[in-house]
């Protein structure tokens, strides 16, 4: 991790706490996986958004006044057995993450609220056999609970968020509300103001995954 500590709790279905080598790596390896499996085990997170460095980027590149709460996520990583023969991490996060509005280009506190199944596989042969082979996670060498929390998010947000109707946010002087001069074309020199452009290249889950 960097920067902020993170803190982590273990439990299974009688909350009975469970100590082993997952409470402390960063990486949850193969073994602990199918132990935490075979106890319906839940891991719970909560991360300073600060620490998880792709979505970090996002709030540095607007002014996030002083005042402004801290972002934080919470999560929730149980392990259970699934369908198919392959185990089922069910990820529940919630919190709020900072975003350039790509109306105003200022800062915008969007909430978090993902609630979903990943099928666990070793392979990517073993995910395309699935029904559904989309929501896969891949799991040949253990997992990094960070990375996952922060995979989804990023994969939840929208490309052009923007701040609520009825909210003052109006695209600033000279520019429309597609980071445009009011000519149509960029001012010359004036760098590309859309800080979510690049938001596809930041996320490629599926291929980091292929990778890892």
């Amino acid at each position: 991790m960097t920067g902020a500590k993170l803190q982590m709790i273990l439990t299974h279905p009688e909350t009975v706490p469970i100590i082993g080598a997952a409470m402390t790596a960063r990486r949850i390896g193969s073994v602990e996986i199918e132990d935490l499996v075979a106890r319906q085990a839940q891991l719970d997170f909560c991360f300073p958004v600060a620490s998880l460095p792709r979505l970090a980027s996002l709030a540095a590149a607007v002014d996030v006044p002083a005042t402004a709460p801290l972002a934080e996520l919470h999560a929730a990583l149980a392990f259970q057995p699934g369908a198919e023969g392959y185990p089922q991490l069910h990820l529940i996060v919630g919190g709020s993450v900072v975003v350039a509005c790509q109306r105003c280009l200022q800062a915008l506190v969007w909430p978090v609220d993902i609630d979903l199944h990943l099928t666990m596989v070793r392979t990517d042969s073993e995910a395309e056999s699935l029904a559904d082979p989309f929501d896969t996670l891949l799991v040949n060498d253990g997992l990094v609970p960070d990375e996952v929390v922060e995979d989804e998010v990023l994969a939840a947000l929208p490309l052009a968020p923007r701040h609520a109707e009825g909210q003052r946010c109006e695209a600033p002087a000279g520019w429309d509300a597609k980071g445009l001069s009011v000519s149509g074309e960029r001012a010359a020199g004036e760098p590309t103001r859309r800080s979510l452009a690049g938001l596809a290249a930041l996320l490629g889950r599926k291929d980091q995954q292929g990778n890892d």
